[in-house]
């Protein structure tokens, strides 16, 4: 279990026993690049989704919605915590009941950013309007935790920016997730048939380790 998971588990555990329901830098910056725009399908569009997996749908109607591109969204997110570096972002939906209709759903950033000291906070950006809709220390990290994720932000020589225009330099596409996890980015790419293409690229070196396309 990485470091990042265990928190989150933490964190998830914390939360059910009181009945709550409830990685760029921050100092110095890569320059920030055009982000694909979001994918088409004409034929996705005529037939109204039929004749794709439910993930696919899902993308189809999530995708377009995020009107906020990934890289936008990080510079939100670590601006929101002072010298704070992304860890990871994955595009997702917030505020809907269970049984809505996808249509319905709220894109959402949802963003993990860490502080000098390995401080885990977890940041949600709206994916409309760019704004932050909830900001939070994770709870349950030890001392253990944070020199870990400081240690794995240290040695990501490669960042999340340029591990994006990696994958999208392979692969044509909607960036929906950067992750820094075990010294690799893994970044998600939603193609034009609503496919995802995830890239696994050393964040020391900048290659590519790994592609998977999945196609549910």
């Amino acid at each position: 279990m990485t470091t990042l998971t265990r928190i989150r588990a933490l964190a998830v555990g914390v939360a059910v026993s009181s009945t709550l329901l409830a990685g760029a830098c921050g100092t110095s910056k890569a320059p920030v690049t055009a982000a694909p725009a979001a994918p088409t399908s004409p034929q996705a569009t005529a037939t109204g989704g039929g004749g794709l997996t439910e993930d696919q749908r899902e993308r189809m109607t999530l995708v377009p919605q995020a009107k906020v591109q990934w890289d936008k969204a990080a510079d939100t997110a670590v601006g929101n915590v002072p010298t704070s570096r992304l860890v990871d972002i994955e595009l997702t939906t917030a505020g809907t009941a269970p049984g809505s209709s996808p249509a319905a759903a709220v894109p959402v950033w949802d963003v993990t950013v860490a502080a000098a000291d390995g401080t885990v906070h977890d940041v949600h950006v709206d994916a409309v309007n760019g704004k932050v809709t909830r900001s939070r220390v994770e709870p349950g990290q030890d001392a253990e935790d944070k020199s870990k994720v400081a240690a794995e932000l240290k040695a990501a020589t490669t960042t999340a920016r340029q591990a994006a225009k990696t994958a999208t330099d392979r692969k044509a596409g909607t960036v929906t997730a950067v992750e820094l996890d075990d010294d690799v980015w893994s970044v998600d790419v939603v193609t034009p048939d609503w496919n995802k293409t995830t890239y696994d690229i050393d964040a020391a070196k900048g290659t590519v380790v790994r592609e998977h396309v999945d196609r549910d």
